[in-house]
C-alpha cells in the first residue's frame, strides 16, 4: 500500500533551515597498495571506466593519496596516514554497513552468475523494495558490499537514475521506518516520495549536484530482527554537497546542537574540499562536503 505522510519542515533550532543537501555520487575506499589492482577489477569485472586519475591527498594530514572517477559520479579512493583521520577512516573486516550503492544490472541472473564465476561471494536472489529482484556481491578483495537489482515493471519504485546516465540509487536500513522517515526529513531534508509501511520500506528523495532537475532516490527499508545497529565506518560512502561555506558550518553546528552524532571534520577546512559524516539512530553512517 503507498502511504502518503505529511511533510515536515526541516526547520529546527535557533531557526535554523537545514541547507539543501544534493547527491553528488560518492566514494569506495580501497586499500593503497591496492588501489590500481582495484581499478583493473571494477573495469574487469562492471565493464566501468576511468574518467579522471589524481594522485590526492584527501586531507593535509595524509602522507599520500589516490583518487580515481569510474563514472556514475563514483571515486575509488585511497590514502596513506599516520593515523585515523576523522572522515577517510574506512572499517574492514567487521559488520557490513547497512547503507548500500545498489547498480541496476540488464540481466540480474546474468550478472550474478559471471561473479560468481570469477570468485565473488554473492547472495542469492531476493525481492526487495518496490518488487525488484536482488542480490549483494562483495567485490574486490577488500569484500566490499554492493547490492544490484533487475528493475520489474510495473513498479511502485521504478528506480530512475540519480542524474543524466546514471543508475544508481542508494538503500539504507533501519530498525524503526515511521521513526526514520521524519529523522531523515528533519535533519538530512529528505523530501517523502511514498510510504510503503506494509511491504517495509519508503521512498526519500534529494537534489542532484549539478544537475538542476535531477532526483535521487534514497529507499529506507526496515531491518530484520536482530540486525546490528550502531555506527560503521563502511567503505562504501555515498556523498551529498552542500553550496556556500557559511551553510555547511552552520549545518555541522546544527546537527551538533541537536544531538545529532557526528564525526570531527576531515579534508582541507581551512580552504578546499571539507567533508565531515553523521549518524542516524541506528548508526547509519551519512556523509556531507562543500568547499570552503
Amino acid at each position: 500500500m503507498n502511504e502518503q505522510l505529511v511533510h515536515t519542515e526541516p526547520v529546527v533550532g535557533s531557526g535554523r533551515v537545514v541547507p539543501d543537501l544534493l547527491y553528488d555520487g560518492g566514494s569506495i575506499d580501497v586499500l593503497y597498495d591496492y588501489h590500481e589492482e582495484a581499478v583493473r577489477w571494477y573495469e574487469t569485472n562492471l565493464g566501468w571506466s576511468v574518467r579522471q586519475q589524481e594522485s590526492w591527498k584527501p586531507d593535509p594530514r595524509a602522507a599520500q593519496g589516490k583518487m580515481t572517477h569510474m563514472g556514475r559520479g563514483l571515486w575509488l579512493t585511497s590514502s596513506v596516514t599516520s593515523q585515523r583521520l576523522p572522515y577517510h577512516y574506512a572499517e574492514r573486516g567487521t559488520v557490513d554497513p547497512h547503507v548500500r550503492l545498489c547498480l541496476r544490472a540488464a540481466d540480474l541472473e546474468q550478472t550474478r552468475s559471471a561473479l560468481e564465476g570469477r570468485g565473488v561471494r554473492v547472495t542469492d536472489l531476493y525481492a526487495g523494495p518496490g518488487g525488484h529482484r536482488y542480490f549483494d556481491a562483495w567485490l574486490t578483495a577488500e569484500g566490499t558490499r554492493i547490492a544490484f537489482v533487475e528493475e520489474q515493471a510495473p513498479s511502485p519504485v521504478p528506480l530512475p537514475p540519480c542524474g543524466p546516465n546514471e543508475d544508481v540509487c542508494v538503500r539504507i536500513g533501519v530498525s524503526h521506518l515511521d521513526e526514520a522517515v521524519p529523522w531523515y526529513e528533519r535533519y538530512i531534508g529528505m523530501q517523502v516520495e511514498a510510504v510503503h509501511r506494509e511491504e517495509g520500506y519508503a521512498v526519500m528523495s534529494l537534489g542532484v549536484n549539478h544537475h538542476p532537475d535531477g532526483k535521487s532516490l534514497w529507499i529506507l527499508e526496515s531491518l530484520p530482527p536482530g540486525a546490528y545497529t550502531g555506527p560503521v565506518d563502511g567503505p562504501v560512502r555515498p556523498t551529498c554537497f552542500v553550496q556556500g561555506r557559511d551553510a555547511f558550518f552552520a549545518y555541522y553546528q546544527f546537527l551538533k546542537d541537536s544531538g545529532v552524532m557526528v564525526g570531527e571534520m576531515g579534508g582541507f577546512t581551512g580552504r578546499g574540499l571539507a567533508l565531515f559524516h553523521l549518524y542516524d539512530r541506528d548508526g547509519n553512517r551519512f556523509n556531507v562536503s562543500s568547499f570552503v
